[in-house]
């Protein structure tokens, strides 16, 4: 089952799928949070808590065996960040946090995946993270963050 969530002028601003999915792959980041909050109406099916988060990552190589060390940074600083506003699991929004992990919610009937559709036509969707920040003040980000955060699965 899915949900669509369009704006006024029809445009896809976001998306809640549950039942049976899963594909995917992860890798190595270096994940920026900028907001994120308890999501009660939402538990795995292990029982642990989901949050919705507004965050960044800004992807980081993957080393294997017999890499050479980097001679210079590995991060530089124009490296463009993938932003993302979804519903993870908690851990997913600690500082810790090395992993690009998913948002798939392991639920009793299968999983759920609740997020934001970015424009994919614009990477990196925000400029910088300053723009990043100052989008956070607009109705916009309110009005998607509360619909993320009222998700509830009984």
């Amino acid at each position: 089952m899915s949900a669509v969530v369009l704006d006024g002028s029809g445009a896809e601003v976001a998306r809640v799928l549950s039942g049976m999915y899963g594909d995917g792959a992860g890798g190595s980041v270096k994940r920026t949070v900028l907001d994120h909050a308890p999501v009660p109406g939402i538990t795995d099916a292990s029982g642990h808590p989901a949050e919705f988060g507004f965050a960044s990552d800004q992807i980081l190589p993957v080393p294997y065996p017999g890499m050479p060390e980097p001679t210079e940074s590995t991060e530089p600083a124009d490296s463009a960040s993938y932003y993302f506003m979804d519903v993870r699991l908690a851990q997913e929004f600690l500082p810790t946090q090395t992993g690009s992990g998913t948002n798939q919610i392991p639920l009793p009937n299968g999983v759920m995946s609740a997020y934001v559709v970015f424009d994919v036509e614009r990477q990196p969707v925000f400029a910088t993270p300053d723009a990043a920040r100052a989008w956070m003040a607009s109705e916009r980000y309110a009005q998607l963050k509360v619909l993320l955060l009222s998700l509830n699965y009984s």
